[in-house]
């Protein structure tokens, strides 16, 4: 142990200590004490002040720390579906539980464990009920990785049967994951023949009397040579029909069906695939979607400097009840008051009707317009089009990497906590120097990072005005697309994040008023709902009251609910829905006028757990052995226990630290002195002083 200060500072504490008492014993004639008396008060009050003195620099105690670390064991373990509709589904709900409790109680007597549930999410672990319906392996060993980084863990015991279909492949993980993982393979690993419906693309909304496509993924295990048959029927009623001939023991193709969307409403179409004798899984038979046809078309216009992946990406997001029309450089400017929105991506460039474009918008006050600044944007053709944002060019003529930092103060509308999490890693926007100065009110969605450096500066931001606009400094967001897809087999939150800004432009400039709600959910998730009510003014308001009814479009079941009222806006959990396309009205009385708000969206059933009924044992091997664990079956697990108990890898770490204090935080210290001061008041009382 070391104290943390220079020698001339500890000679400066002892002369002043020194000092101080001499001017009080020696130096004072009016103190009549014997000699040895006053050697100790001058040995109390040196020392005291001493003390006192050497606090007012701040010293510092420097110690060296052996800590031992005892070590972890990880379980993770499985709650999905698919574990319990296999043919082990009756042992794995009635007797496993068991079974498995005992095997956790021995664990936890040998070793301190930490234990979690994944499924659609990873949490502590809780009730063993196989009820999620989603699967995502990859989550749990990138939290294990990243919560117990540099800790002494000695096992992660991964219970699960390796079917995944969330995320991505775990065994992309393994390269550097630090721990050994033993798996315990759950479900059946037998091969039976099976026929499924994998998958079903198609659009959720289409317009009336358009044709839309329909495209159905089958799959087969161990069914080579057979026939099968696909049909897709409404109502009961057969309207399309493909046969198929099974080639190989592992066979999956894609069906293409173009159906008529002749009548207004919405159509349930169930799409089965059958043809097997003696199939004994039929769960992943049949799926059901639901089309609604409407008679409602929105139109956009883009107006682009250049052809650009961008504008693909855009257009993704649109629904069947959006049309988007491109103009690229100087094939002039069409009419705006045939579209409801406006997008400008890299215009007004050189290349732009700058007049022309002018003249449309100032005819056209209301139009919504998103503006994507890129390299080729004249930015001072930018600036004479709105007032609201001042861009100039900055000191180089370079183009900037640009990361995405999600903005917690951004209100405008509601995003899920999965889009706040993943825009930040998407890869940076190609964004030119620019100098950036909103004078308007805004609200920034997404803020720059530039070479590790939150600069503070708008990526996305929205400005509310006469004309609602909002501004994209960057281009390449396609790559954005891409890596969501590359990461979660869908563009689930790029969608997310333009579908939901296109809508805010295309809702009404007349009232800011909305409710926000996601476009589909799943038959096992609860519907969610924000609201917001603006007055007049444009200001957020809570004072009314706010009602819906949610319609079932299928069966005409009604729905009433009152939102709850928070801070600024107003929320509900509508609980689960059967599957299914609903419409809402919302109605609130506000200064005399009745606020209406309308929508749709979709409840879908979800049998992706029962797509995969074997357990995929060769992943969970090689999940094992990359880590240099091991693969164990259920009837293993006592095995499993003795291996952990010999496993010398699991044992106690000593770490050595250097840990510093600051001694004028330590309240022994503080005794000291008062015990010094106090002994000294007590001795000069007894004899005759103070």
């Amino acid at each position: 142990m070391r104290i943390g200060i220079p020698v001339w500072m500890l000679l400066v504490a002892v002369a002043a200590g020194v000092a101080l008492a001499l001017v009080l014993y020696f130096r004072n004639r009016k103190q009549h004490y014997s000699k040895t008396l006053t050697m100790v008060l001058f040995v109390l009050r040196s020392l005291l002040g001493f003390g006192m003195v050497m606090l007012l620099f701040n010293p510092y105690m420097r110690q060296n720390v052996s800590v031992l670390e005892q070590p972890t064991v990880i379980l993770a373990h499985d709650n999905s579906a698919s574990i319990v509709l296999s043919k082990d589904s009756s042992f794995f709900k009635k007797d496993y539980p068991s079974q498995f409790a005992a095997f956790r109680e021995s664990l936890k007597s040998d070793f301190q464990v930490d234990e979690y549930l994944f499924g659609q999410e990873v949490r502590e672990f809780g009730q063993l009920d196989f009820n999620d319906q989603l699967t995502d392996v990859s989550s749990v060993l990138q939290q294990i990785e990243r919560r117990y980084y540099k800790r002494n863990v000695g096992a992660v015991l991964l219970f699960s049967d390796g079917i995944y279909n969330r995320g991505f492949d775990p065994l992309l993980l393994t390269e550097r994951f630090a721990f050994p993982i033993h798996t315990v393979v759950l479900g059946d690993t037998m091969n039976y023949p099976d026929l499924m419906v994998r998958d079903v693309h198609y659009n959720k909304r289409v317009s009336l009397g358009s044709t839309f496509p329909v495209r159905v993924v089958v799959g087969a295990v161990d069914c080579a040579g057979s026939k099968a048959q696909l049909t897709l029927s409404e109502g009961g009623r057969v309207i399309a029909r493909q046969e198929l001939e099974v080639s190989a023991n592992r066979f999956s193709k894609e069906l293409d069906f173009m159906l008529e969307a002749d009548s207004k409403g919405v159509r349930q179409i169930e799409i089965e695939i059958g043809g097997l004798e003696n199939e004994s899984q039929k769960l992943n038979n049949v799926k059901r979607i639901f089309v609604e046809v409407q008679d409602q078309k929105y139109k956009v216009l883009c107006l682009a400097d250049a052809p650009h992946p961008d504008l693909g990406a855009l257009k993704s997001v649109l629904n069947d009840d959006c049309e988007m029309d491109f103009v690229f450089g100087q094939d002039g400017v069409p009419d705006l008051a045939d579209y409801q929105l406006l997008v400008l991506h890299q215009a007004p460039s050189s290349r732009t009707d700058l007049k022309g474009l002018a003249d449309q918008l100032n005819r056209n006050k209301k139009i919504p317009v998103l503006f994507v600044v890129g390299k080729a944007t004249d930015v001072d053709a930018l600036g004479k089009l709105q007032q609201t944002v001042e861009i100039h060019q900055g000191v180089t003529r370079s183009i900037l990497d640009a990361k995405a930092v999600f903005n917690t103060s951004f209100g405008t509308f509601t995003v899920s906590d999965k889009l706040r999490e993943t825009v930040t890693k998407f890869p940076p926007l190609a964004l030119p120097h620019l100098d950036i100065n909103l004078k308007s009110i805004h609200d920034d969605l997404l803020l720059q990072e530039v070479l590790g450096v939150k600069s503070g500066l708008p990526l996305m931001t929205f400005v509310r005005g006469e004309r609602k606009m909002a501004f994209l400094f960057g281009t390449n967001i396609w790559r954005w697309r891409l890596y969501n897809y590359y990461q979660e087999h869908n563009s689930s939150v790029f969608d997310e994040l333009f579908s939901k800004t296109l809508k805010y432009l295309l809702m009404s400039s007349d009232d800011g008023s909305a409710i926000f709600i996601k476009e589909e959910y799943y038959s096992n998730e609860s519907v969610m709902l924000t609201a917001e009510l603006r007055n007049p003014s444009n200001e957020l308001v809570t004072e009314p009251d706010l009602a819906i009814q949610i319609v079932n479009q299928k069966t005409g079941e009604t729905y009433d609910y009152v939102f709850s009222k928070r801070e600024h806006d107003y929320e509900l959990n509508a609980g689960i829905l059967p599957e299914g396309i609903y419409t809402y009205r919302a109605t609130a009385e506000m200064g005399g006028k009745k606020v209406n708000l309308r929508g749709s969206f979709s409840v879908v059933s979800l049998g992706i757990e029962a797509q995969q009924l074997t357990a995929d044992i060769d992943r969970m091997r090689a999940l094992s052995t990359a880590t240099n664990g091991h693969c164990y079956t259920v009837d293993q697990l006592p095995q499993l226990l003795e291996d952990l108990r010999n496993d010398v890898r699991i044992t106690s770490v000593e770490h050595h630290e250097t840990r510093f204090e600051d001694l004028i935080h330590s309240k022994w210290i503080l005794f000291v002195l008062m015990g010094l001061a106090a002994i000294e008041w007590i001795l000069r009382k007894m004899f005759g002083s103070y």
